[in-house]
């Protein structure tokens, strides 16, 4: 009866010590999963406050893991190995924790693909359940200039340069012979031969924007991404409006 007993015992203490150690395991992978989600969304953040303080996309993942963005140290703080993060620096992000640690665990895959904890990310979804090579997490840009500046990006090439450097670009900041940050200049190329417009970065959503009255009839993506009801002025001081679906003379 004793050696049933002490059977029993220690059968009972090992089924309890394996769902200890089941729910042991759940509960670091749902803290892995919050915790990548929380890295993505540090990066996010020091993405968008790059291009704002920069005036430019970041190079490379490297760019933002400085003491001023994401901190020289920073690292996934449960598992430095899941660290491992690429980009394309167009508002994405491919982790290796995609590709690997979720897929086949169906509950925490939801959870990591949901936007229960995220603010300034988002899950994309581009291939099947059962193949997440091409999936992404996104990121949302909050500031309205960034998210200028982010156009910008897909219109020319995305380096604003001062003008004043000898390398030509699309766009620029500051007058050749000045050292004013506040105020950009877009052209038709990169030669810099005509312009299309400036503007105080202060007023990019409401002008005035100064216009160059020869691009007329202004169909360049430049303009068809301004603000409605923006002012705009050409070169002979004639006022404009920005309406739905072109830019008219205000009379």
């Amino acid at each position: 009866m004793i050696k049933i007993f002490l059977t029993l015992f220690f059968i009972s203490n090992f089924l309890n010590a394996a769902d200890s150690s089941s729910f042991s395991d759940k509960q670091r992978l749902l803290l892995v999963v919050k915790q990548m989600i929380q890295d993505e969304e540090s990066i996010a953040r020091a993405y968008e406050n790059y291009i704002l303080n920069e005036k430019k996309i970041p190079e490379d993942f490297d760019t933002l893991v400085t003491d001023e963005y994401l901190g020289s140290s920073f690292k996934s703080t449960l598992i430095p190995e899941l660290s491992n993060f690429s980009f394309n620096f167009k508002k994405q992000l491919t982790s290796r924790f995609i590709k690997t640690s979720l897929q086949g665990d169906a509950s925490y895959e939801s959870i990591y693909e949901s936007d229960s904890f995220r603010k300034k990310t988002y899950y994309n979804t581009n291939g099947t359940p059962d193949d997440k090579t091409d999936d992404f997490v996104g990121f949302k840009l909050e500031d309205e200039f960034v998210k200028h500046m982010y156009f910008l990006s897909s219109t020319g090439k995305f380096d604003l340069l001062e003008c004043k450097d000898l390398n030509k670009e699309k766009y620029c900041w500051g007058e050749e012979d000045s050292d004013d940050e506040n105020v950009i200049y877009i052209y038709t190329d990169d030669t810099q031969t005509d312009l299309l417009m400036y503007y105080s970065i202060d007023k990019f959503k409401t002008g005035p924007i100064i216009i160059n009255k020869d691009a007329a009839p202004y169909d360049e993506d430049e303009f068809k991404a301004l603000s409605r009801g923006v002012l705009l002025y050409d070169t002979s001081a004639v006022k404009y409006i920005k309406t739905l679906s072109s830019i008219e003379v205000l009379k």
